[in-house]
Parts: structure tokens; sequence; C-alpha cells
């Protein structure tokens, strides 16, 4: 389903609240900004978010009520999923997986016995470890940090989840007991302001480039805008979520030698996966994947802005096509450990796939032979 209303309608019937989103497989990005009483909060703790990190929330808002747990301790298990994984339910640390990076099996067994990427078993476990260890806990005199550390018994300590609680209690304001509203609409995606307007890019001055991308499609050009957005930011391999960049994971090599898993930042695949998902299209995690099961194969004398390009007779690298600039074909990648996410000319040399993979279907002449 494709939906093109620019904001998203808030109903409510019978106490309950229905957030009205556009259909998550193909649809466009929306950044939620919730209720006046938090309207103060600062931009780290502001809930403004992507469409699937909403998901994610109301998955577990949705898990919370058929418990009969209390808004206090949705607002805690909100808080906590925001800081384990920024609220994504596809995030793997190691043997951590899922929105609470939950390993299994848990206290009691709790984590096992279920996919921890499916947000609403995982916040059924979360929920159950919750009940048994602060059976008290709407009433609990210890913050809501002290309550999740309880639960998570985090080697981070509960300091970490204290930041995010002004976010959470606006989340469970709207989808808890719709005692706010929640405006979505289509946004940028990173910390850049790129202007994408229909089919044109305007290339920001951190791209080292100056022009005007002509995208084949104006969903092509809002992918090609949200991975612009986060230019200068750090290469980190395994980073990278649908919600923005997240911290890195080891590899027991050169990933490791730059610090990789103590950054915050995109490996390749995790800004390519990034940028289609600000217009609803989900993306393999991996490299070889989403040459695999990326889209459509076309040549490369005939591939448009939007489409990615690989490197590797067995796929190691991908990069968006951005277009061709004054006669010199360019592409966005976050390169290597030790680099950040930049423009650069596309390396027709080497290992160099000459063909491309087109996600979206469709859209304008060809703008690269």
């Amino acid at each position: 389903m494709r939906l093109r209303a620019m904001l998203a309608a808030l109903v409510l019937a019978g106490g309950g609240v229905l957030l009205l989103l556009p259909a998550p497989e193909r649809a466009e990005a929306l950044n939620c900004t919730g209720a006046a009483d938090h309207s103060t909060l600062g931009d780290a703790t502001s809930p403004d978010l992507a469409l699937p990190q909403l998901e994610v929330a109301k998955a577990i808002v949705g898990v919370a009520k058929g418990m009969a747990v209390t808004k206090r301790g949705t607002v805690i298990a909100l808080q906590v999923a925001r800081q384990e994984s920024t609220l994504d339910a596809a995030a793997v640390a190691g043997r951590a997986t899922g929105a609470f990076q939950q390993i299994a099996p848990g206290p009691a067994g709790a984590y096992a016995g279920y996919d921890r990427r499916n947000t609403s078993m995982a916040a059924k476990g979360f929920f159950t470890v919750l009940l048994a260890r602060v059976p008290g806990y709407d009433s609990d005199p210890r913050s809501n940090a002290d309550i999740g550390q309880v639960v998570q018994a985090s080697g981070a300590g509960a300091d970490k989840y204290a930041p995010w609680q002004s976010l959470a209690e606006a989340l469970a304001d709207v989808l808890y007991d719709g005692t706010a509203k929640m405006t979505c609409q289509t946004g940028a995606s990173g910390p850049l302001a790129v202007s994408a307007n229909g089919v044109d890019v305007e290339l920001p001055p951190s791209a080292g480039i100056a022009g005007m991308i002509k995208a084949p499609t104006a969903e092509a050009a809002r992918v090609l805008a949200a991975a612009l957005s986060w230019l200068g930011t750090p290469y980190a391999w395994g980073g990278g979520t649908a919600a923005g960049p997240s911290r890195g994971i080891r590899d027991g090599g050169v990933a490791d030698a730059h610090g990789d898993f103590a950054k915050v930042g995109f490996d390749c695949s995790g800004l390519v996966l990034h940028a289609y998902a600000q217009v609803g299209v989900s993306l393999p995690r991996t490299s070889r994947a989403q040459y695999a099961d990326g889209g459509a194969i076309v040549p490369w004398a005939g591939a448009l802005p939007g489409d990615l390009l690989f490197y590797g007779s067995v796929v190691h690298h991908v990069a968006l096509f951005l277009g061709v600039v004054n006669g010199v074909p360019y592409m966005v990648e976050a390169p290597q450990s030790g680099d950040v996410v930049k423009v650069s000319q596309v390396r027709t040399g080497g290992d160099f796939r000459p063909e491309a993979v087109r996600p979206i279907p469709g859209g304008g002449p060809d703008r690269h032979a």
C-alpha cells in the first residue's frame, strides 16, 4: 500500500489510540513529534522517530496493555528499548538480539523459545522479568532507570537508561492512554539538512562537489538525501539500522583495530539499509544479501541515481550511485574502518562489478550511459 498523506491521523475510540500510518513495507519516511507537554525537550530526548522505530514502540505498548502492565511499566520498557537498540527490532550485537538486546535463555528461561527479533515476543519476555523481579514496580520508589537495570542487569548500568525517560513518557502519553497527540510527517533523515525537491537533490557543501542530482523518481531522491544527510558520520563495522547510525560490533580484525565497536556510525550496507528505510523499502542487512535480494540487476552503463553499486567477485562493499556531475560518476558510501560517510568518484577498476541493483523500479531516462 502506498500512502502519500503528509500527516498521520490520531484516532481516539473507547479509550484506545490508533495511529493510522503508512504500511511499513513501502511507505514514506515519517518523523513523529509528540506531546505539547514535552515540547521543551532537547533533541536528544524529543520523540522524533522514523517509522520503523514507531512500529517497535507500538508493539511494546500493545504487549504491555495485553499483559495489564501499567503505564509506568510501559515507560520503563520504552526507555530501556531506546537505549539498548534505538528501538530497532533487528539489532544484533554478539548474542544480544532485538529491541531489548536479550541474551537467551535469560532469567528463568524468559528469553528462550522465540525469535528475539519479534518485538512483541521480546516485550513479553521483558515484562515477564519485570513482574518477577520487581512485582511492586508501579509504586517502587526507585527511579525508572534503576528498575530497568534490575530487569536488564546491564553492565553499562542504570545511568544509561535515565536520559530516555522523557521520550518514553511522551510516547506513552500518545500510545498507552491517549492523553497527548502525535503528528507524523515526512522529514529529513540525518543531522545535515539536504534538500530533495521532487526528483532534484542539492548536494550539500560537505559533499565536496557542487551541483544538483536529478534522480529518476522522487522516492530515489529522498533515498539519496537521506544518505547524504549523514556525510561525515564515522564508519563503524556492523553499524547502521533503519532508524539511523548505531554502535559498531567486533570483527576480530581490522574493525577492532580501529575501535569500530566503540563508535556510533554506519558500515556500507548499514548506510544503504537506512537510506532506503526512509522511503519504507526494507533491504537485507549485508552487502552480499543486498546484491542478491535488493532488486533488479541492470548494466552499469544503465545505472540511475539511487541504484546500488557493488565491489568484489564475492561481494564485500556496496555504495549508492549519485549520478554524473560534470561528466564524472559519483557515489555516496561508508568506505572502510577509519573513514567516514563521504561522496566519492565511482571506482570502476579493480573488483568493481559492472552492474547495479535497483531497489525501486522505473522512472526517468537513462542519465548515465
